[in-house]
């Protein structure tokens, strides 16, 4: 007889190996099963972290406005406003947090694993990002006509004012950098600097860089003491240990619980009965309520203050009397994909009921048949990361072998009960149930009778069942608890129409490479530097010229100009002459340089032709070459001084002008021997007339 149980009870596990591809609602259920299987819905999530005062959400797709609450989870396309004297923290992961001050507004245009951009059209928020690299992701903020891109990690703040303001403020402090555009230029912000950015008016994309000390607040008092907090948390995690870097939130486990190693499931977290005594009869899945979030479907949203990672990763199992969590269901191979809830849903009469997944099985689809209406097979062009990569769990969790267990560890028969049973797993206690029509619209859950819950447990779904069919949010028609529908939104008192970026954002696409190459570059090739800064070139010639310039100039084009007779004439731009570096005079006045050159060396004046009233042609001075001057008039020293160094002009003025006309008279002759030079022209008036 026990030999038939067994064979039974074998064929009951191996038959979903049977039929794993038909669409069953449980992903793979095996003494193999693991939690990398990609999900239906592979959407980024981020969390509410932390809140204080009134905070309303609304869904993309929606009119109406929600509650905020701890540990909801945030999607693309969510907006969210906070009330007066409230803030709001916002995880995206281990390393990433997001703070909004007071009659903020801001909204997810972008939330996915290549990066995240955020619209703040109101208020002032912070970003605090401890680990980034900007060429595997980016996070970008859109504020009014300006977008913000991070460079490096750091702290950030950004400051976005109302609709009356015309201008922003941006600061970069604790080693951040950004890249700011406007709406016609753009500069990088470097550490501990904050730049006001007119965004409307005669000064509009214009700004001004100061010492961001000059501009703290509470606020940023605020966001330095959380940051002192999650330091202190990441401190004391176990990421690395007993889970990996997707369980974003567990560094909240080691302030509520213990970790202990069991036989049947490997290292478990155990919470702190000081964690859970504020709640009667404490189960999992118990305290808190359902939440629709798209694309994923109805979502649990826990109460605990702890219970992010435990809600949607892992398993829930009662073991020696204590709720216990186990990070993996039972192995974990590629990437732990976060869940909306993990938790097995089944009608009994006019009651819905629900229970932990039981450790063991795969995933099962609630929302299978919302997905499925939906087309929700990948969202939003998600990316999978270490989608083949096989990824070695530090610690992973041992497999357990029902052949292991034994009456006198357990008392039971492991013919019928083995550890994959959910009543080996889950007491009667355990399973949380509403009335049908009740689900979705308010939090009055309860535990069933004892019989009722017991025949819940018999009940394990199998591929002949299919989950059940959950009403959708709009289905409810409005009939929802004012514990989560908000009457009165804040959002109609705040302006949401303020434009918002640099430019219009492309959903899902970096905008700081387009942003440079427009509002920087001016859509032309910058000029190649080398990682110090210096241009690159390929001439080995140390004297070559130092490049000018932050864009590559491009050539003059061919110009066609009108010859008078309605044809075209090209014209191209012609290089201009270099002066010859060999002539030793300043060229002034007209005519060519070598002919200045020739009568400056070869018709110098003499004394005796100044003796005889001959005026040599006029020429410039040149220093150290002129001979001293006899008897100039109207000098009192007998010594002649040397020109001064002065503008052609004022020395031709500084001349005697009865020497400047003996001058002119004498060159007439040398003017009808060459033809190369051209006559001078007349003096004023006035010189012609003064007589010395």
């Amino acid at each position: 007889m026990n030999s038939a149980k067994r064979i039974l009870w074998a064929f009951f596990f191996l038959m979903p190996l049977l039929v794993l591809n038909t669409g069953n609602v449980f992903a793979n259920i095996t003494d193999n099963t693991t939690d990398d299987t990609v999900p239906d819905v592979t959407a980024r999530v981020a969390r509410i972290s932390f809140l204080q005062g009134e905070v309303q959400i609304r869904r993309a797709g929606s009119d109406d406005w929600e509650r905020a609450a701890k540990n909801l989870p945030v999607v693309e396309g969510d907006e969210i406003v906070t009330d007066s004297n409230s803030r709001l923290e916002i995880q995206f992961d281990t390393y990433k947090y997001l703070r909004l001050d007071e009659n903020a507004y801001i909204k997810f245009t972008a939330l996915r694993d290549e990066g995240v951009a955020i619209s703040l059209p109101q208020g002032s928020m912070s970003l605090r990002i401890l680990e980034f690299d900007k060429d595997r992701s980016y996070f970008e903020i859109d504020a009014p006509k300006t977008t913000i891109a991070v460079q490096k990690t750091g702290m950030y703040r950004i400051d976005a004012g109302d609709k009356n303001d015309t201008e922003i403020r941006v600061t970069a402090t604790l080693g951040g950098q950004l890249q700011v555009y406007s709406e016609n230029s753009g500069f990088t912000l470097k550490d501990g600097r904050s730049a006001k950015i007119n965004i409307a008016g005669n000064y509009a994309g214009e700004w001004n860089v100061d010492d961001a000390s000059r501009y703290a607040d509470d606020f940023d008092s605020w966001t330095l003491d959380r940051d002192t907090a999650i330091a202190k948390r990441l401190r004391d995690a176990s990421y690395d240990k007993y889970y990996d870097r997707d369980f974003y939130g567990a560094e909240e486990l080691n302030e509520n619980g213990e970790w202990i190693y069991t036989r049947d499931y490997g290292n478990v977290w155990r919470p702190y009965k000081n964690a859970t005594s504020r709640y009667s009869d404490w189960s999992p899945y118990r305290y808190g309520h359902w939440r629709w979030v798209p694309p994923y479907g109805w979502t649990w949203v826990n109460d605990e203050d702890w219970g992010w990672a435990t809600y949607h990763h892992g398993r829930w199992v009662s073991y020696d009397n204590y709720w216990v969590w186990s990070p993996y269901g039972q192995h974990r191979q590629r990437r732990s994909w976060w869940r909306p809830a993990l938790v097995i849903v089944t009608f009994n009469g006019s009651l819905l009921c629900w229970y932990p997944l039981p450790y063991g099985y795969g995933y099962y689809n609630y929302n299978r048949h919302y997905n499925i209406r939906n087309n929700t097979t990948i969202v939003n062009n998600t990316t999978i990361i270490n989608n083949t990569t096989i990824v070695n769990n530090p610690t992973p969790t041992p497999t357990v072998d029902p052949s292991n267990y034994s009456v006198k560890e357990r008392v039971v028969d492991p013919a019928q009960y083995s550890v994959k049973d959910p009543r080996n797993q889950v007491p009667p206690t355990g399973i949380i149930a509403v009335d049908a029509s009740e689900f979705g619209r308010a939090k009055n859950y309860r535990i069933p009778p004892q019989a009722v819950a017991k025949e819940v447990l018999t009940k394990v779904p199998n591929d002949n069942q299919s989950p059940p069919i959950l009403p959708t949010y709009k289905e409810l028609n409005g009939n929802i608890s004012k514990e989560i529908l908000v009457q009165n939104p804040k959002v109609e008192r705040i302006n949401t129409q303020v434009k918002t970026g640099a430019t219009e954002r492309k959903i899902g696409v970096p905008m700081d490479e387009i942003l440079r190459e427009q509002k920087v570059y001016g859509n032309r090739s910058p000029i190649p530097r080398t990682t110090n800064g210096s241009e690159t070139t390929n001439n080995s010639d140390s004297r070559t010229e130092r490049k000018t310039g932050a864009v590559i100039r491009s050539q003059t084009p061919v110009k066609q100009q009108d010859d008078g007779n309605n044809g075209n004439v090209e014209t191209r731009q012609t290089t201009p002459r270099t002066p010859r570096n060999d002539t030793p005079i300043r060229s002034t006045g007209s005519g060519n340089s070598d002919e200045r050159k020739s009568d400056s060396t070869t018709e110098k004046p003499r004394r005796n032709d100044r003796d005889n009233n001959q005026t040599p042609p006029y020429s410039p001075p040149i220093r150290q070459q002129e001979p001293p001057r006899e008897n100039p008039p109207e000098r009192r020293n007998d010594t002649p001084k040397p020109p001064r160094e002065q503008p052609q002009e004022e020395q031709r003025r500084s001349e005697p002008r009865q020497e400047r006309q003996q001058e002119q008279q004498r060159s007439e002759p040398r003017q009808s021997e060459s033809k190369k030079e051209e006559s001078k022209p007349t003096p004023p008036a006035a010189d012609r007339k003064e007589k010395p």
